[in-house]
């Protein structure tokens, strides 16, 4: 019987000093990719030859910045806009995206870079949008952010075994709301996609208090035949799902966009890309 403890308590012990060992290094590992940094010279070569500013290098996810740079990115287009969301109803039973609830308000943030190609006789530019809660919304459910380009313009998405590659979008929280970010897990593949249209990412809110702050980013590289040549506008659009569900994506004209539902407030705007 003594015996038979002994091993008990020694499979008990071995087992802990297991899992302690393994949760250690994990955060060891995730302190460690916090406390990277950009380095002196790396944020001249973002502003001084990408053509980023200060506060812009600032925003950049910091596996997007030092992809920027391998890539030898130069910026062809950027802007960003404030929008604001009233996620309420005026009447009962109506759902309008204009009410009586209390406004939130987003920072939106598109670029379109030219990076270097890695395929003979075709460009390549990388597409990257991010958004940021300055006031957590009322609803958080799954929202979704879509790139859209015309057909027309002969841009392509990269793909293998049937799936599309070199994209990636991320969702990230500030539970206080005092500059604390939670990284989760980057999505490497979309969550739409149209051929020679777009793509789209989505973005599970996760529940929060009034002091919450959400933010996310998406990226997709496209390629476009060297001899093509003309300019165009990337349709960047983020949907925000009100009640219940998640946005939908169609393809329009313009490229992949955010189907209009009464259940979905958009912000969208446009780059201009010359090629």
């Amino acid at each position: 019987m003594k015996k038979l403890k002994f091993h008990l308590f020694s499979l008990v012990l071995l087992f802990s000093l297991f899992f302690f060992n393994d949760f250690s290094s994990a955060k060891e590992v995730d302190n460690t990719s916090k406390s990277e940094k950009l380095t002196k010279q790396e944020r001249k070569y973002l502003k001084d030859v990408t053509g980023h500013t200060e506060e812009e290098i600032d925003m950049l996810p910091l596996e997007v910045a030092k992809q920027l740079i391998k890539d030898k990115a130069v910026i062809q287009d950027s802007k960003t806009e404030i929008f604001s969301f009233e996620n309420g109803v005026n009447n009962s039973g109506d759902f309008t995206t204009m009410g009586t609830i209390s406004s939130s308000t987003m920072k939106l943030w598109g670029t379109v870079y030219k990076v270097t190609s890695d395929r003979t006789n075709y460009d390549k530019f990388y597409i990257y949008g991010n958004f940021q809660w300055l006031k957590s919304p009322f609803y958080e459910l799954v929202d979704k952010m879509t790139f859209g380009f015309p057909s027309s313009a002969g841009f392509f998405l990269p793909t293998s075994n049937g799936k599309v590659t070199q994209h990636q979008h991320r969702y990230s929280q500030d539970p206080q709301g005092n500059g604390n970010w939670i990284d989760y897990a980057i999505d490497y593949l979309p969550s739409d996609w149209e051929p020679n249209a777009g793509v789209a990412g989505e973005f599970d809110l996760r529940s929060s208090t009034e002091f919450t702050l959400h933010k996310g980013y998406m990226g997709q590289y496209v390629y476009v035949p060297t001899k093509n040549n003309g300019t165009i506008n990337i349709k960047i659009e983020y949907g925000h799902q009100l009640y219940i569900g998640e946005p939908s994506v169609s393809v329009f004209p313009a490229g992949l966009s955010i189907t209009p539902s009464k259940s979905v407030d958009t912000a969208s705007y446009a780059l201009t890309l010359s090629y």
